[in-house]
This record gives structure tokens, C-alpha cells and sequence, in this order.
């Protein structure tokens, strides 16, 4: 995976199932909390982007889970960029447990560039030059 950038988060027991597991519907939440962050320490918020008109909303995500997550975990998100293509973003993910670096899930979400009536666009040179630096 690319350099990434990390972000620590703790499971909510209103993210786990009856048997005390993270439930598969919290991984993207996570996968989302980490792309956040890692836009956020490009300089690019989502919410200047969104002001200049720039979308991207997730076309594909996927999502491989090797062990639980439990409550109160503190777990490790590494988000980096895949690929920058003329319209489009891809983020890698990797999830592990803090405190023994176990892998807990890995993924990746693609996301087109739009803008604000949803019509695709091209990712302007200025947020393609951001994309490609180290968070």
C-alpha cells in the first residue's frame, strides 16, 4: 500500500452485533472517517471541496474482513491513494487492532469526481496535484 495516513478510532458498542463483534456495517463508517482525515491533512476538507463544487461520491467499495473487531477496541485506520484517474479517486484500506497490529479488514472505495447536479467531471489540476502529495 502507498504511504498512508492513520487514524485511530475506538469501536461504540452500537457497532457491534449481539455477539460482540463489530458489525460489517461499521467498516465502511470507518473507511469513510479515515478518507475524511486524510483529505483534511492534505489541506483539501470535504467541506471546501463541496463549496467549489466538487463530489466524489463512492461507486464501489469492498471490504475483506480476516478477524473481529470488539468493543472497545482501538483500532488503526491506514487510508492511502490507489489511483488518480482522469475522473475518478480510489482509496486503500487497512484496519488493524492498535495494541498487537493485527490485521482486522482491508478494502478500497472508488469514488467519481462530479459536480453539484452529479454530472462526472474531470478532477480539476489543482485537486490532482493536492491528491498525489504525502498526507
Amino acid at each position: 500500500m502507498p504511504i498512508a495516513h492513520t487514524h485511530t478510532l475506538r469501536v461504540r458498542y452500537a457497532e457491534t452485533d449481539q455477539a460482540g463483534m463489530a458489525h460489517h456495517s461499521s467498516f465502511l463508517p470507518w473507511f469513510e472517517e479515515g478518507r475524511v482525515e486524510y483529505l483534511r491533512r492534505l489541506g483539501m476538507p470535504y467541506q471546501q471541496l463541496e463549496a467549489e463544487g466538487i463530489h466524489f461520491p463512492v461507486r464501489e467499495a469492498f471490504c475483506r474482513y480476516w478477524v473481529p473487531a470488539r468493543f472497545d477496541d482501538v483500532l488503526v485506520v491506514e487510508t492511502a491513494l490507489d489511483e488518480v484517474g482522469g475522473a475518478s479517486v480510489r482509496f486503500g484500506y487497512r484496519i488493524t487492532r492498535q495494541h498487537d497490529a493485527v490485521l482486522i479488514a482491508e478494502g478500497h472505495t472508488l469514488h467519481a469526481c462530479v459536480d453539484d447536479s452529479g454530472k462526472v467531471k474531470r478532477l480539476p489540476v489543482e485537486v490532482r496535484v493536492l491528491l498525489r502529495q504525502q498526507p
